[in-house]
C-alpha cells in the first residue's frame, strides 16, 4: 500500500515538474532573457505574465494614458517621487535610456507617486530637469504591479505586455547589461 502512494506522488510531482518546465521553457526558451535579466541587475519574475490594466493622468496634457497602449513595445515603468533623492538621481539615466531607444519602441513611462505636488508642480519640476519621457501622475497606491511602495522602482514589460522583471531602489539604467537587454528585447518578435 506504502509503494502504491509513493508511486502516486512521484507520478504527480513529475507532472508538475514536466509542465512547470515547460511553461518556463515557452516563456524563455533558452534561459537566455532570464539570464540578460539578471545581468543587467534586475529581479526576474518566476513566471512572465501580463500587467493588469491601469491608467493615470499625463502630467503635461492630463488625458489619461493606460499601460494597455503600449502593446507591441518594450515598457519601463519606474515608480518615483520629487522628494526621493534616489529617484532624484537615477532620473537622468532613465532620459538617456529613452533617447537612446525611444525612436525603436521604447517605452520609459514615469508614475509619479505619493507626492503632495500637483500636476502643475510635477510638470515644472520634470521641465527643470529636462526629463522628457512620458510621466503620469499616480495615486498613493500605485498601479497593480507593485507588492511593497519602496520607491524607486521599477518595472520591465515586454512587447506583449508581460511583467518580465522588477527593480526596487536606484539604478544605472544606461549600464552595458541593461543596454543588452533593452537591445535583445526590442530586436524580439513577439
Amino acid at each position: 500500500m506504502r509503494l502504491i502512494g509513493f508511486a502516486v506522488v512521484l507520478a504527480i510531482s513529475l507532472t508538475i515538474l514536466t509542465s512547470v518546465a515547460s511553461a518556463g521553457a515557452d516563456e524563455d526558451r533558452d534561459g537566455n532573457l532570464r539570464s540578460m535579466v539578471r545581468a543587467a541587475g534586475l529581479v526576474p519574475y518566476w513566471s512572465f505574465r501580463p500587467v493588469k490594466d491601469f491608467s493615470y493622468p499625463e502630467v503635461n496634457a492630463a488625458r489619461r494614458v493606460s499601460i494597455r497602449e503600449f502593446g507591441g513595445k518594450v515598457v519601463v515603468v519606474n515608480l518615483w517621487a520629487t522628494w526621493c533623492p534616489p529617484c532624484v538621481r537615477e532620473m537622468p539615466t532613465l532620459q538617456q535610456l529613452y533617447e537612446q531607444f525611444h525612436s525603436q519602441g521604447l517605452v520609459v513611462l514615469g508614475i509619479n507617486v505619493n507626492d503632495r505636488m500637483d500636476m502643475h508642480g510635477i510638470r515644472n519640476w520634470l521641465e527643470q530637469r529636462r526629463l522628457t519621457f512620458l510621466n503620469l501622475k499616480g495615486d498613493g497606491n500605485g498601479p497593480p504591479l507593485v507588492s511593497n511602495m519602496f520607491i524607486p522602482q521599477t518595472f520591465v514589460l515586454d512587447k506583449r505586455g508581460r511583467l518580465l522583471a522588477n527593480k526596487t531602489g536606484e539604478h544605472d539604467w544606461t549600464d552595458n547589461g541593461m543596454l543588452r537587454l533593452v537591445r535583445y528585447m526590442l530586436d524580439t518578435a513577439d
